[in-house]
């Protein structure tokens, strides 16, 4: 509702806005939709979806906000029929421009609810993080600058109560140009957390100092980060960490694009939900979603990602990998390694025929419980563009999934036949 309120006042300019979206329906057959290692049901499904991106850049308003509603009808089968959605955006409201403005960053995400369960729609949650607040700007000289942030912070997922909290953070920002191409920052940031059902969850009071250099030039983005965050919990307890983080982008030529991002760092869901919005380029044609439950835990990170994309006239190739460890600080989470690799191909066999392949290889181990689970997806698809704005889509995807621990390994095979239109 505050939010609503917020966006109500906003004085969006009607022919600067730029809003595109599609509608699409199809129809799916799931041969094991329950995941089961020893008596696979069928299913046959109905969806139907809305995807969207809103953008506006403007004086007063710069605004970027993608998202996507799915209506599963299951016709038969164990399942019950789901409405889900998820949205990511940011916007930025510049009431006196280069002095003070105002930002809104919302994520809205599908999470499972229970890690050790496989994915399905009886086992995924909404969980929404919205920050907001204003920021005042201030300039020293002219190669010396500050920014200062105000933000509340609402946590809310729809079964996982321990994570529901609200919080505040101030951040204030020291940003030096040592060049036309490079950037030097001095950031101190504090935030205190309060969780609705603190029986599990333990408010706490978190404090980050770190500096941050980046570099951009054409054909080249560097960005390292380094510092040292301290916890302390109400309950006397305390924890610190230290905070590195680093990027690097590389366009060695048009039709390639190399990016590495590290980060060795204490987070936690909501801030990790809030750090991940980014700017939508295009319409969300499926779910945000993630593998990973949400709890109130704040946790040491080790994470490591690499992305190539080649794209040439008729052919698009991304490879993806990632390495990443997660150890709560609390008892009450389990700790857990995932490490995966995503390759997708996409080949246009005439100009209104695509044929789409990728395949999905992950591996998250629980040290704690002694326990670790394979997942690997395999999928193959022909797109048809009947017209500017219609086309359609018949996808197979082959999911198979091994483990120690009670559901043991599952197969599953899913066709999905799907038509699309688009107003752009």
């Amino acid at each position: 509702m505050l939010a609503t309120a917020i966006l109500a006042t906003i004085p969006f300019h009607a022919g600067a806005v730029r809003i595109d979206y599609s509608i699409d329906a199809g129809f799916e057959r799931d041969d094991n939709v329950l995941m089961s290692p020893t008596d696979p049901q069928d299913s046959n499904a109905l969806r139907a979806g809305v995807g969207f991106v809103l953008a506006e850049a403007t004086s007063t308003v710069q605004a970027n906000v993608g998202g996507r509603v799915e209506y599963w009808n299951y016709v038969d089968g164990p399942q019950t029929n789901a409405l889900e959605g998820s949205l990511t955006g940011r916007l930025d409201w510049f009431i006196v421009p280069q002095v003070f403005s105002f930002t809104v960053e919302d994520s809205l995400e599908m999470r499972p609810i229970d890690r050790f369960v496989p994915d399905t729609s009886d086992n995924r949650q909404r969980v929404n993080v919205l920050s907001l607040g204003p920021n005042v700007q201030f300039n020293w000289s002219r190669a010396l600058r500050g920014r200062a942030e105000l933000r509340w912070i609402d946590t809310r997922a729809a079964e996982t109560d321990d994570i529901e909290s609200q919080r505040m953070a101030a951040t204030v920002h020291a940003i030096r140009e040592l060049n036309p191409t490079s950037v030097l920052t001095f950031s101190v940031r504090g935030q205190d957390v309060d969780y609705r059902h603190d029986i599990i969850a333990r408010d706490h009071r978190r404090y980050d100092a770190y500096a941050r250099y980046d570099q951009e030039l054409r054909h080249l983005g560097v960005g390292l980060a380094a510092g040292y965050s301290w916890v302390d919990y109400a309950d006397g307890s305390s924890a610190s960490h230290p905070l590195l983080r680093g990027r690097l982008t590389w366009a060695p030529g048009p039709r390639n694009t190399v990016a590495v991002e590290a980060a060795h760092q204490l987070t936690d869901a909501s801030e990790s939900a809030i750090a991940g919005i980014g700017d939508v380029t295009s319409v969300p044609d499926r779910l945000s979603t993630a593998s990973i439950t949400v709890n109130s835990s704040v946790y040491e990170e080790d994470r490591l990602e690499f992305h190539w994309t080649h794209h040439r006239q008729r052919l698009d190739f991304t490879l993806g990998s990632y390495y990443e460890r997660i150890d709560f600080l609390d008892d009450t989470a389990f700790d857990e390694t995932r490490r995966g690799v995503l390759a997708q191909v996409s080949y246009r066999l005439t100009p209104t025929l695509d044929l789409r392949s990728y395949a999905d290889i992950a591996r998250s181990e629980f040290p704690g419980l002694d326990l670790r689970t394979d997942d690997k997806r395999y999928g193959l698809g022909l797109a048809r563009q009947w017209s500017r704005r219609w086309s359609g889509a018949l996808h197979y995807m082959h999911y198979r999934r091994s483990g120690d621990g009670l559901f043991g390994d599952a197969r599953q095979n899913v066709w999905y036949l799907s038509v699309t239109y688009r107003n752009h």
